[in-house]
Order: C-alpha cells, then sequence, then structure tokens
C-alpha cells in the first residue's frame, strides 16, 4: 500500500469521526405504530446502508 493510499485513508477515517462526534445528538423517529429514539450518526449510517443495498440490488437487476 502506498503512503499516498494510506494518507487518503487516515483523511477519510478523521472525516468520518468528526462527522460522528458532531452528530451524536438524539432524533426521534416515528414509523408506523413505533416510536423510537436513536442518535442521528446510527441513523445516517443506517441510511447509507439502506441506500447501498437498494443501489446494488437495482445495478444487479440491470445487468
Amino acid at each position: 500500500m502506498s503512503k499516498l493510499h494510506r494518507y487518503f485513508i487516515a483523511i477519510l477515517s478523521m472525516l468520518c469521526l468528526v462527522i460522528v462526534l458532531q452528530n451524536m445528538a438524539t432524533v426521534s423517529i416515528s414509523f408506523l405504530f413505533w416510536e423510537f429514539s436513536i442518535p442521528r450518526a446510527i441513523l445516517m449510517g443506517l441510511m447509507f446502508l439502506i441506500g447501498l443495498i437498494i443501489g446494488l440490488i437495482l445495478k444487479i437487476k440491470r445487468e
């Protein structure tokens, strides 16, 4: 692994850490009959994973 690649990974990791630390506020979510509270950073991560899965499914169906 080149030094540039390691620096890039280190910078991205620090940016992710900053985003998570700045978004620790708890948000309340209502979905149908359920209501729960989770940290905003976890909600953002879940939405990213859901979008990633949907994108992969659509890519597979397109081929």
